[in-house]
């Protein structure tokens, strides 16, 4: 497991990440792109209450309550729970620690957690310990974590090239990535059965060059792009299609887990 640091802590990063990104869509338009595409997989049923864990600014959460769907939200960041309430008051949401779930054993028969335990510098273990906690014996889960890969390592040179010549502290923690493999058995450990596991992409590397986005990108906001997903053009499909085919575990910067609860 490798550790990542960069010169903001994780928390004051999505802290500032929610205040700049304004609020998101009340529904996917393209149900093809992660994080909804595995969610699908495991949202299949109105009667069963779902948790999301780490919703952010409810991109998923508003997707299915607005279908009828009983699904609540927890969110770390009191900046993205605030914001959430303020403009979608009848969702169910708090503001609290995947360390710490306020709820009761067995509470939920679907679990999500999408771009959440690669922000746990210390008490990953716990925080997996809380989930199959809440989660009902053959309850199913969809969850997300970063990989160790080529595709993540290129993303940190990049992000230390944009931030050159800016001013410097101390290292601070940002995420973690894993190794193909080792976060399924983490899983497993805590009885979280993975049946499928998918290699995802949330935004492509090749999106980081200006040159082969879609121009249509310029011209929207940042909710809508997380709802319709981050496009390429022409040039960038093509050459992300490749890489994908060839480099499938090295171009994914997701590793997805779906399975269900022994």
């Amino acid at each position: 497991m490798k550790h990542v640091y960069r010169n903001e802590a994780n928390d004051a990063y999505w802290d500032r990440r929610w205040a700049e990104a304004g609020s998101d869509s009340e529904s996917f338009s393209d149900l093809s792109i992660y994080p909804i595409r595995y969610a699908e997989m495991v949202m299949q049923d109105k009667t069963s209450r779902a948790l999301e864990i780490g919703c952010g600014l409810g991109r998923v959460l508003k997707h299915y309550a607005r279908q009828g769907f009983r699904v609540s939200g927890i969110e770390r960041s009191q900046v993205a729970v605030e914001q959430l309430k303020a403009e979608t008051p009848p969702l169910d949401v708090v503001q609290g620690d995947v360390l710490k779930l306020p709820y009761p054993d067995a509470e939920f028969d679907v679990v999500m957690a999408f771009g959440v335990f690669h922000n746990l510098e210390q008490g990953l273990e716990q925080a997996l310990a809380e989930t199959a906690r809440v989660l009902r014996p053959n309850g199913r889960f969809a969850i997300s974590m970063r990989p160790n890969n080529v595709e993540m390592n290129a993303n940190e040179i990049y992000w230390r090239w944009r931030s050159r010549g800016k001013r410097r502290g101390p290292p601070q923690f940002h995420k973690l990535l894993v190794g193909r493999g080792e976060f399924r058995n983490m899983l497993a450990a805590r009885g979280l059965v993975s049946d499928q596991i998918h290699y995802a992409r949330n935004v492509s590397i090749w999106y980081r060059l200006p040159f082969l986005r879609s121009a249509d990108d310029a011209r929207t906001d940042e909710a809508t792009r997380r709802a319709a997903g981050y496009r390429l053009n022409a040039m960038g499909r093509a050459i992300d299609r490749a890489s994908i085919a060839l480099f499938p575990y090295h171009t994914s910067n997701a590793i997805v887990y779906v399975g269900h609860k022994s």
